[in-house]
């Protein structure tokens, strides 16, 4: 490295800088002086030279200021009583409604001579105007009489009594199809400065109003729509601009864009017959000036210029008068020689002050709106806040007051109440994983828009095994669409399509690291919102599911030491039975040894059960094959579940699978237990099976421990019928489950069956020509019997 090129830091260079500044401060001083005299001195010239044309062109805008002012509060009538009309109209009682408008109609037209009249609609057609009538009132009304629509015409006083009334045939006249109507209708989402609409102006017929309507909609407290209208008339805003002197030979005109006079000198006729004024433009030929004036302000918006037309220079101003009407403009013209050379001062004026003064404004008024907004803002949403946290502090309140809240044994509907609520869940649901970790049962489930609690659904790993991995992963799980995700897809079919949901909220509910159980929401709205209750919940569900699982798992460990069988190691002592495919039973010897068959007779205490399948026909070529193969396969399964437990037959009947557990005199308790093992798994495959496949197919069963008829029919008397009250309080058990996938028990098959599974009592069941029983929900496999009431 070159020696010129090593750079000491330890040099200060402070100094350098300091001497840097000595040198270059005075020089820009100087050149600083020069700009600040020369711009002085410029602006000087420049307005000694330009002063008559600032004046002259600061007349020209303050007139231009007033004229806009006084068709600002010409018009401004129709903004102030349309919103304080939708204010007073939205009533639900129609009467009310029209009786509230002509009074605000003769009050109006009482006090304003530039109101012309008011209508009133709504979406069932309906209408009301209120009018002048020579030195009364009037008050028209459309309605149907004598089957055909009228106009009835009531003529008041300024008091509202009645002159006198008349009616016209209204025949043909709808008020919705009006501009006025339908317009105001499409711009009811908007916001309130854009939701007034304007009509362009028109000649009424009637009165010979040069008018223009403005409308707006708003919506009456029963939901229907209401459209208010009021026309004020132009006339008087004519006789009012042509009043004007601009300069000493000036003219002042109103126009709309596409160069429709709205008032001015070209109006001067109106009121009389045969003047059109709906059909008035200003004139190239006649008014040059006035012409040039408007192209300028299409492409440049609102200022001042020059404008030569006829040999002679003409001052100009177009502005826009949004307090008015967004689409009218207000022309001024005079003489350039009307004020000399006043027009180079406004040039130059506006090239130096104007440009700067507005884009201030501008920048001011943006950050003004900027700020005002952001505290706007911020004050909503510590609002917001403040309501949220006063609802979540009722709630936990509520949750903490709950008598019995950690004991296990005690319901607490509230909880997947408040979850619901606070989260604004169509459903929300609690599950409680059992002691074997492989099968979670709905501990209570709350659907919102039926206000109504449901409880002893299973879910098993075998079924739902992506559910059972979201959950031992420990997190929340938020899935907008669970049909959607591979791991939720079974969950949706068999739970979630009950109601038709989709979006669903899956919580593990975790105790010590150790997964105890979860909490579903389905299609929640306010998810963020409801944290804090969530979690609250959970825990509390953590400490409830912690103790009910230590204390199964004591239990289990006490009944492993007794000495009862159980139902499997009984099973195998059992001779092996028969399982019968088909509505009828065949026999596995032949007809000359009927002896294997059970004689025909009663039999007091038959275990049998109906597996019935819902929705399970089409019309549909193809979708009908389809289910005939998943009908094929079920049936497959439900087989070999059927010998696998040593049922005694299993016959079939349209759409509807009889098993009966055995066929004896006596009560079989065994029988009875294989039967209710039996229908634990085929529950779980047909769940399995269905939730694999987009198939609204579903299945219920229906469990009775009840008499029988038994007969030998046929020929040969080899085929095997049964009936009677066991058979048909199966079918109504099976038929008025629940919910698809369930197991419903009769009060007689739950005390054979209690000490062996686990139950739910539904509520009371009612069979026709037998009464009213309880009947139970076989949630699963268990040790201990439990029932809880709801």
């Amino acid at each position: 490295m070159l020696t010129d090129e090593i750079v000491d830091p330890a040099i200060d260079t402070t100094g350098r800088r300091w001497q840097l500044f000595q040198f270059i401060g005075p020089i820009l001083g100087v050149i600083l002086v020069i700009v600040t005299i020369a711009l002085v001195t410029l602006y000087t010239y420049r307005t000694m030279r330009e002063g008559a044309i600032t004046l002259s062109r600061n007349l020209l805008r303050s007139q231009q200021r007033y004229i806009t002012e006084e068709v600002s509060h010409y018009l401004s009538p129709a903004t102030g009583i349309s919103f304080m009309a939708s204010n007073m109209l939205t009533g639900d009682d129609i009467k009310q409604n029209a009786a509230t408008f002509m009074t605000l109609g003769r009050s109006v037209l009482r006090d304003m001579p530039h109101v012309d009249s008011f209508y009133l609609a709504d979406d069932q057609g309906h209408f009301w105007m209120a009018s002048r009538r020579d030195n009364a009132y009037e008050e028209t009304t459309m309605q149907i009489e004598d089957g055909a629509p009228y106009y009835r015409h009531k003529v008041t006083d300024k008091d509202g009594r009645f002159i006198s009334t008349d009616r016209f045939s209204a025949e043909g006249y709808d008020p919705r199809l009006r501009l006025w109507y339908k317009k105001a209708v499409e711009r009811e989402s908007r916001t309130p400065d854009r939701r007034l609409f304007w009509t362009a102006p028109y000649l009424h017929l009637s009165t010979r109003q040069f008018i223009v309507t403005a409308s707006l909609a708003f919506q009456a407290l029963d939901g229907h729509k209401i459209v208010f209208a009021i026309n004020i008339s132009l006339n008087q805003l004519t006789k009012f601009v042509n009043s004007l002197k601009v300069g000493k030979s000036g003219q002042a005109v109103i126009v709309d864009l596409d160069g429709h006079v709205i008032a001015g000198h070209n109006m001067a006729d109106i009121g009389k017959p045969g003047f059109d004024a709906a059909n008035v433009s200003l004139d190239p030929k006649t008014q040059p000036v006035f012409v040039r004036a408007l192209d300028v302000f299409r492409v440049m918006g609102d200022g001042s210029g020059i404008v030569h037309a006829r040999g002679t220079s003409y001052v100009t101003i177009a502005a826009a008068m949004p307090l008015a009407k967004r689409s009218w403009v207000l022309l001024l013209n005079a003489p350039e020689g009307d004020f000399a050379n006043f027009t180079q001062v406004v040039k130059h004026q506006t090239v130096y002050f104007s440009v700067i003064i507005v884009g201030l404004a501008l920048v001011l008024a943006a950050g003004l709106i900027y700020q005002g907004r952001r505290v706007e803002r911020l004050q909503k949403e510590l609002g917001t806040f403040g309501e949220e946290k006063k609802e979540d502090n009722i709630i936990l309140l509520k949750i903490i007051n709950t008598v019995g809240l950690l004991n296990p044994k005690q319901e607490q509907p509230y909880l997947c109440e408040a979850l619901s609520e606070r989260s604004v869940s169509r459903r929300a649901s609690i599950w409680r994983l059992l002691s074997d970790g492989d099968r979670l049962l709905c501990e209570d489930m709350f659907d919102r828009d039926r206000n109504a609690h449901r409880l002893g659904m299973e879910l098993t790993r075998t079924g739902h095994p992506g559910l059972f991995e979201c959950l031992e992963g420990g997190h929340p799980v938020d899935v907008p669409n669970a049909e959607e995700d591979p791991r939720l897809q079974s969950v949706q079919r068999v739970v979630m399509r009950m109601i038709d949901t989709h979006h669903l909220f899956l919580l593990p509910v975790m105790e010590e690291h150790r997964l105890v159980g979860a909490i579903m929401l389905e299609d929640p709205i306010q998810l963020t919102e409801a944290e804090r209750v969530v979690m609250l919940i959970a825990s509390v569900l953590a400490v409830r599911f912690g103790q009910v699982q230590e204390e199964e798992g004591n239990k289990e460990d006490s009944v492993r030491t007794s000495t009862t069988p159980s139902p499997s190691a009984s099973r195998s002592a059992r001779p092996q039975l028969r399982v019968i495919e088909g509505f009828l039973l065949r026999s596995n010897t032949d007809s000359s040894n009927p002896t294997n068959m059970p004689e025909p007779g009663l039999y007091p205490s038959v275990p049998i059960m109906v597996l019935e399948f819902s929705e399970a026909y089409s019309s549909n070529h193809d979708a009908a094959r389809a289910m005939l193969d998943l009908v094929g396969e079920l049936t497959d399964k439900i087989q070999s579940i059927a010998r696998e437990h040593n049922l005694f037959s299993v016959q079939v009947a349209g759409n509807r699978f009889i098993f009966l557990g055995s066929c004896s005199q006596t009560l079989d308790s065994e029988g009875a237990a294989n039967l209710a093992d039996a229908a634990i798994g085929i529950r779980e495959v047909c769940l399995m099976i269905i939730s694999h496949m987009n198939t609204r197919l579903m299945f219920r069963i229906g469990i009775d421990v009840g008499a029988v008829l038994v007969a030998h029919l046929g020929k040969n008397r080899d085929v095997f019928n049964l009936w009677g009250e066991g058979l048909t309080m199966a079918g109504a058990l099976a038929h008025n489950a629940p919910d698809g996938g369930q197991i419903q028990v009769s009060d007689r098959a739950y005390q054979i069956l209690q000490g062996l599974f686990l139950f739910r009592l539904r509520g009371e069941f009612f069979l026709p020509g037998s009464g009213i029983a309880n009947s139970y929900i076989l949630a699963g496999k268990g040790d201990v019997g439990m029932v809880v009431k709801k």
